[in-house]
């Protein structure tokens, strides 16, 4: 059972490694032996993912160093944080929503991921083997409930849309690489709690059946399960993690 979850000596491209829950799964990964190679913009070796040639250029340099990729993750994403000066704009009623955030929205959470799938599938299409993850959102399956946030504040709409779109993303790259022995898999996480303001903690946690967000860390074996053997027959399909949310 052990070997079946492993992930060591597996090479796994990471898009939005230095974030929030990309940081995690990037140590827990290179923690069980796999080979992270994080592509974002915050790494010493930048890489643009909304930019093919870009993107092709990093997978080209990741397969020189490995000779193989096993798996990818796509993780990055622009989610705006409540209660932020900076993000106040992603929270605008929706028919005054900037439409320059929408494009830009839908460029990072949506496009990027089927321009670095596109990169890396040619690689695993050689290789007859491979295991794609896009993290969706609980909210790619269920409309936002507004009364969490501040009066006046209202989810963002692109990026309930972006990561509605990741789930038809996967289910057709899913469809299409099936006989190259390549899985695609959504996992769809619910909120985890990052020191968010107290109500908004308590009125979250009240959505799901657990009453409580997710921890730190508790997504990690979600991310390995899907990269593993243990899910080799799994694909085309979205894992819900969000403490029953969407099953009320």
């Amino acid at each position: 059972m052990k070997d079946l979850f492993s992930v060591k000596g597996k090479v796994i491209i990471l898009t939005g490694g230095s974030g929030f829950l990309g940081s995690q799964f990037k140590r827990h990964l290179t923690s069980c032996g796999a080979k992270v190679v994080v592509f974002d913009n915050q790494t010493q070796n930048p890489v643009d993912i909304t930019n093919p040639e870009n993107v092709k250029k990093a997978v080209d340099k990741t397969l020189k160093a490995y000779k193989h990729i096993d798996g990818m993750v796509n993780v990055a994403a622009i989610n705006a944080v409540p209660g932020s000066e900076t993000s106040k704009n992603f929270w605008k009623p929706y028919e005054k929503y900037p439409l320059e955030l929408w494009k830009k929205e839908l460029d990072v959470n949506l496009t990027a991921a089927h321009i670095i799938t596109q990169a890396v599938t040619p690689v695993m299409m050689k290789q007859k083997s491979g295991s794609i993850v896009f993290l969706a959102s609980d909210l790619a399956v269920i409309a936002p409930n507004n009364s969490i946030y501040q009066k006046g504040n209202y989810k963002d709409i692109a990026y309930v849309t972006s990561k509605t779109g990741l789930l038809g993303l996967m289910r057709s790259w899913a469809s299409y690489l099936g006989k190259y022995n390549i899985r695609v898999n959504a996992a769809v996480p619910g909120g985890m709690y990052n020191g968010q303001a107290k109500d908004f903690v308590k009125k979250n946690s009240a959505l799901n059946m657990l009453g409580r967000m997710a921890k730190k860390d508790e997504y990690n074996g979600i991310i390995q399960f899907l990269l593993s053997d243990a899910s080799s027959y799994m694909t085309g399909a979205s894992l819900i993690i969000d403490g029953g949310r969407t099953a009320w």
